[in-house]
């Protein structure tokens, strides 16, 4: 009997017959995101379409669409793996991000009306009940939009754009992340003094607690590359 790709007796969702790339990349994508595919895993086409249920078209046009997207990687004569990240991809992605992230908030602060803090406030207040629960989905999801809720709040198509074009990327590795905290509250709470910073008002107070915030996870992300050295593809 075949390997279950995902690694999991779960459920993987259901694939109905219109648009199915886009439908198996999103499908892909969140597989992708909350660890189901691990870094360095090779992708079988064969064995995603006897799941899903479906031919392999649909299966190859996601995966191309994941490799231009920089999330999977083909290999000449080998396949089509899942991306793993090097030291120098998370450098790159967390100075990035830290540019990124700190300019939409300074873009963001003085626009800010008190129930837009309050509505991030309330991202972290998800944060905390997720992993109350041991919901790492919910975790991650939220950790996510409240990040993205400050590049929207910026009001600056290209921030957010910018922010966007990297997301799958930043989702990975904040769930990666996560995983390097002590506990999931740990990494929940560890938003609050963005929050703290917002209500000040104080434009940098707010951009140095977001890239204090950001340089904790890099700094966490880097001790698990270290001590784990994740092979390449």
């Amino acid at each position: 009997m075949a390997n279950n790709l995902f690694n999991t007796d779960e459920p993987i969702g259901i694939i109905d017959h219109r648009m199915l790339s886009d439908q198996v990349s999103t499908l892909l994508v969140r597989e992708l995101i909350f660890g189901r595919l691990q870094p360095g895993q090779r992708i079988n086409e064969a064995e995603l379409a006897r799941q899903l249920g479906i031919s392999r078209n649909p299966i190859r046009e996601a995966i191309r669409r994941l490799e231009e997207r920089g999330l999977l990687v083909a290999v000449p004569r080998k396949g089509t793996f899942v991306r793993t990240f090097l030291h120098s991809d998370i450098d790159e992605i967390f100075s990035f991000r830290i540019v990124v992230e700190r300019f939409a908030m300074e873009q963001a602060l003085p626009q800010m009306t008190d129930a837009d803090i309050d509505r991030i406030a309330g991202f972290v207040d998800a944060m905390v009940a997720a992993a109350n629960a041991n919901d790492e989905i919910a975790l991650v999801e939220n950790d996510l939009a409240f990040h993205l809720e400050i590049c929207r709040l910026s009001k600056n198509r290209q921030t957010l754009h910018a922010f966007t074009n990297i997301q799958a990327e930043v989702q990975m590795l904040i769930t990666m992340a996560e995983r390097q905290f002590e506990s999931q509250m740990a990494a929940a709470v560890d938003h609050w003094p963005i929050v703290e910073a917002l209500r000040t008002r104080n434009p940098q107070k707010a951009m140095d607690a977001i890239r204090d915030h950001i340089r904790d996870s890099w700094r966490h992300l880097l001790e698990a590359y270290d001590r784990e050295k994740p092979r390449s593809s």
